[in-house]
């Protein structure tokens, strides 16, 4: 009998007869705009049902993310051969028939195409026994979603360290910077009462990301203006800067008012329509913040609509699954829902879900009354000579339709 087998890792790290230890380096490499990946892999045949020589291992089933590049895989002699299975698994054959209590040395290395000043990627390990490293340009700032690794300064690196033992199941994002001097991006909107400058900073090498940047705030601010029943409301232009995660306090992106909007170097346009529209929240003297993030959300959906519709109808149907996938363990009332300054592993659960609860609702209210009724209530809340709190909220609401809108309560309270 001949035992020829496909495992995952996940399985792997549970099964006592296959033991699989993988050493994983990544290594940002600017200069060539790519993060090198190289995984030794070392695979352990304990299976009891393959002694006496009544059988033998001989292919290992491994995931690759589906962006790498120039995958290669060898072991200590030769070439190993490998075909692409589904959703990103790749199966290895090995070079020798892997008997019971014989190991198997391989490695797997592949590439990950970044920017030169800007990486952005992800560690994707599964299992206890691997052990991770990366090692950065020490002139770059590093942001890793998982905090449990201890840090090595070199001389032109920086090395971080995941030990053996600590659990990965999954991927860990990874956002690197080189803060270099910026370059600027401009042209003027014209809109509905003003012309308004656009201007656009970005580090060299984020030429596409900055065109994309300003395309889109050219086609979303006059979609904004028709569809809120309101001429932009600032008295000031718009800049948006290419930032790092922190400056961005955690988020993809920061509308700062006067000083700008703050952008991660990784974000979309979806996320840029987002904090256009906080223009127009600020000025309906909304005093909930569920409000001014759920008619951020709404109007970004909106302005999809019209410029790419199948990409809003994906974005809208992802943010309603999650909403409901997140219910049961993270609902709060609206009312009592707060975003902090900054976002960190513990907050971002429950931040997650009041802009996805948010959005529910807005969004409801918009299925409900549509874009008419809804610019009518737009105004009284521009009009309000106070604060508009969910009482007055629900006053405006209702005085703009012949709806039912009592189901707002049940989101909001």
């Amino acid at each position: 009998m001949i035992i020829i087998a496909l495992f995952t890792p996940c399985a792997m790290a549970d099964d006592n007869r296959i033991i699989t230890e993988i050493n994983a380096k990544y290594s940002v490499i600017p200069d060539e705009e790519t993060v090198h990946v190289v995984k030794e892999i070392i695979f352990y045949n304990n299976d009891p049902n393959t002694r006496y020589w009544r059988g033998f291992y001989s292919n290992y089933n491994h995931y690759l993310p589906k962006d790498a590049k120039n995958i290669r895989s060898y072991d200590d002699e030769r070439k190993v051969v490998f075909r692409q299975d589904e959703e990103g698994y790749h199966t290895f054959m090995f070079n020798k028939k892997v008997w019971y209590e014989e190991n198997y040395r391989f490695y797997v290395a592949y590439d990950i195409e970044v920017n030169k000043n800007t990486a952005t990627f992800y560690l994707n390990e599964y299992g206890r026994n691997t052990a991770v490293t990366l090692e950065v340009p020490s002139d770059f700032d590093t942001y890793i979603e998982r905090e449990d690794y201890t840090l090595e300064t070199k001389r032109y690196s920086n090395v971080y360290s995941f030990e053996k033992g600590q659990k990965w199941t999954g991927s860990c994002f990874v956002n690197s910077v080189r803060l270099t001097e910026q370059l600027t991006l401009r042209e003027v909107a014209c809109l509905e009462e003003r012309d308004v400058e656009i201007e656009v900073n970005y580090w060299e090498g984020e030429e596409e990301w900055a065109q994309k940047m300003l395309d889109t705030t050219l086609e979303s601010l006059p979609i904004l203006e028709e569809t809120w029943n309101v001429p932009f409301p600032a008295n000031y232009n718009i800049s948006i800067t290419q930032a790092s995660i922190d400056e961005t306090q955690g988020y993809g992106g920061f509308n700062n008012g006067r000083k700008g909007i703050w952008m991660l170097h990784s974000s979309s346009e979806e996320i840029l329509i987002h904090e256009l529209a906080h223009y127009w929240t600020r000025a309906c003297n909304f005093d909930q913040i569920w409000m001014d993030e759920g008619y951020a959300d709404l109007y970004t959906y909106i302005v999809l609509k019209e410029i790419d519709p199948d990409k809003a109808d994906a974005r809208k149907e992802r943010f309603i699954h999650k909403y409901e996938n997140m219910k049961n363990d993270w609902d709060i009332p609206l009312s009592k829902w707060s975003t902090p300054e900054s976002i960190d592993s513990i907050s971002e659960e429950i931040v997650d879900f009041g802009y996805k609860k948010a959005f529910a609702l807005t969004y409801e209210i918009y299925e409900t009354i549509g874009i008419e009724e809804m610019k009518l209530s737009n105004l009284e809340f521009v009009r309000s000579s106070s604060s508009v709190d969910n009482e007055i909220f629900m006053h405006v609401i209702s005085d703009s339709t012949s709806e039912n809108m009592l189901f707002i309560d049940n989101y909001i309270y």
